[in-house]
């Protein structure tokens, strides 16, 4: 009970962590250290948070063996403990006899007598496995209390995976699920302070939307506005960072070795030229046209609706 209450009490702050390793460092410590657990690892797969689909099963934190986490990685390949969509829990101490083949080497090895592996559960499903070795036959109170673990471990995960779809739906357009203005001004700090060539920004706009919605329907309309999407994040890649303002106003950042604002804004119309639709685009300069992004977009904007005026879709 008391390595129990050791283990809420240094969980305290666990839900603050960015990542999902970062919670397996903290668990493996009290493990080792607390519970006295002498091998072990966890076998997970970062669950669905944004658009991040198939994720790979891996292993994190391994202590008391003699392999790394890419070589356990590999074992998982081979069957044990994941195979599939399924993750093989015991759920209790087994002898290591009982081990599946391919992992039975790796902890007699280690001189692990007991294995066992309890499941962790996000959002009502398993997406991994806390897997033990002890050097000792357990009783049967230590698995129960390995079971206890297990279920504060996954509560944990549970928050942090929560806390990260909050923190994604916060920055980004819920249709298009590019960046929302609050993460496109929290992006463009960052790269803002890492460019070394020129950082351009733009405006983007379709023409005759409301002819687009009117005569083909809302979700005629919210289809290209997922296109435009899709196309500036592809073709500006990690060069910079696109974002829709509402509506159909699309902004983006870049950083480029040019500054010829002209073959800049035809280069990105051109990315939309062989589309159903068509699009108008300004472009200014950080540093020469504004000295922030806010000014930036001013200035790009009017350029925007110049070339509209002029009725100019391409130079």
């Amino acid at each position: 009970m008391h390595s129990l209450m050791t283990l809420i009490e240094q969980s305290r702050d666990w839900a603050s962590l960015e990542r999902g390793r970062d919670l397996f460092t903290k668990v493996a410590d009290v493990l080792q250290h607390t519970f006295g657990i002498e091998a072990g690892m966890f076998v997970y797969r970062k669950p669905l948070v944004h658009g991040v689909i198939n994720a790979p099963v891996r292993v994190y934190e391994p202590w008391g063996l003699g392999y790394s986490e890419t070589e356990l990685t590999r074992f998982i390949d081979d069957g044990a403990w994941f195979s599939g969509e399924n993750y093989f829990v015991s759920e209790s101490w087994l002898p290591v006899e009982e081990a599946p083949p391919v992992w039975k080497q790796v902890w007699l090895d280690a001189g692990v007598q007991s294995v066992g592996a309890w499941k962790l559960v996000v959002r009502g499903s398993c997406v991994g496995a806390m897997v033990l070795g002890r050097r000792t036959v357990p009783d049967e109170r230590d698995a129960e209390i390995m079971e206890t673990c297990a279920i504060h471990i996954s509560l944990v995960l549970e928050m942090l995976v929560t806390r990260r779809i909050a923190e994604h739906a916060s920055c980004h357009d819920p249709l298009t699920d590019i960046l929302n203005r609050r993460g496109f001004e929290q992006e463009f700090n960052r790269i803002q302070s890492q460019h070394e060539g020129h950082l351009i920004l733009g405006m983007l706009d379709l023409n005759g939307f409301k002819d687009i919605n009117d005569n083909l329907g809302h979700l005629a309309g919210d289809s290209i506005l997922m296109d435009v999407a899709q196309t500036l994040r592809q073709k500006i890649g990690k060069q910079g960072i696109a974002a829709r303002f509402g509506g159909d106003e699309f902004v983006f950042a870049m950083e480029m070795d040019s500054e010829n604002i002209k073959a800049i804004t035809k280069r990105v119309m051109d990315w939309f030229a062989d589309k159903e639709y068509s699009v108008s685009v300004g472009c200014a300069t950080l540093g020469q046209d504004g000295v922030d992004w806010i000014s930036c977009l001013d200035v790009a904007d009017q350029r925007l609706y110049e070339r509209k005026s002029r009725g100019v879709v391409l130079e």
